[in-house]
């Protein structure tokens, strides 16, 4: 009995086309089995995804890849791998902000609990500024992990201080920003009204100190380092059958749900050089 099961489900892991973050639960999902016709999709997690591909009992992972680790291997057959999209965190300020740029480490200094050296005022990062209270938020809706990435990249998993406002809906995020000369809110996509973006330095030791705003490009191209990219893996000896579902992936239906999500898609130009790929294999 126990060896009828293990056949079984290596016979239902053979069967998935699709596997990783559930971060593409919902429209993406649907999407790769009706309009891409994947016989089986299964957005469970990154961790089931990257096991279940690496075993061989699926014929392409999506899956977030956290900073240096390793790609995942397929066994028999070699692996092409494409940055499909990016989870980002966006810094965003009021209008009347004076400060033109941030590094990780000031970051830390405002929303962690225990930093190296706390920034509660505006003037504790750039003493030019005015003297006004520093009122941090974080907006993390469902699909986005703003919270997430913010908390392992940045404050290196330690607690946000006590008095910063967590998981607040995008419409109060918009108001603290139009209203509040001293917010400072982390989203997921620029916002749509009159804030201000900044740039962002890694600016850790053998990291670049320059500051990168979070465009379609610097965050494709690994620049902006305030995101975790979403990467897609695909069996080499898998590709015909799955041409379809990858046409579908790389579209700009695709790319704008992606979007609708608070994710970055990948730019139209890197997805069209995708598309060509699976033409002249």
């Amino acid at each position: 009995m126990k060896a009828f099961a293990l056949l079984f489900c290596a016979a239902a892991l053979g069967a998935a086309d699709f596997v990783g973050t559930d971060l593409f639960v919902g429209s993406i999902a649907s999407g790769l089995e009706k309009t891409g016709g994947a016989r089986a999709v299964d957005f469970s997690g990154t961790l089931p995804g990257r096991a279940a591909f690496t075993g061989g009992g699926a014929a392409a992972a999506i899956l977030l890849m956290r900073d240096r680790e390793v790609a995942p291997l397929a066994t028999g057959t070699s692996v092409i791998e494409f940055r499909l999209a990016s989870a980002v965190v966006v810094v965003a300020t009021h209008a009347s902000n004076r400060l033109e740029q941030v590094t990780l480490e000031n970051l830390a200094n405002v929303f962690a609990r225990d930093p190296r050296a706390s920034a509660r005022n505006w003037n504790d990062l750039d003493p030019g500024a005015r003297s006004e209270l520093i009122t941090p938020a974080v907006c993390s809706p469902p699909g986005t992990m703003v919270l997430e990435i913010f908390q392992g990249l940045v404050l290196e998993r330690q607690p946000f201080r006590s008095d910063v406002r967590l998981r607040i809906e995008p419409e109060l995020a918009a108001d603290l920003l139009a209203s509040r000369a001293g917010a400072v809110t982390l989203i997921s996509r620029p916002p749509s009204g009159r804030a201000k973006v900044l740039p962002v330095a890694d600016g850790r030791p053998g990291r670049p100190a320059t500051a990168y705003g979070p465009d379609e490009n610097n965050v494709h191209n690994g620049d902006y380092p305030l995101q975790l990219p979403l990467v897609l893996f695909v069996r080499q000896d898998r590709l015909p059958q799955l041409t379809p579902a990858l046409r579908w992936l790389f579209s700009d239906e695709a790319a704008n749900l992606l979007a609708k999500q608070g994710l970055y898609p990948a730019p139209p130009g890197a997805r069209l050089r995708f598309v060509q790929r699976l033409d002249t294999r």
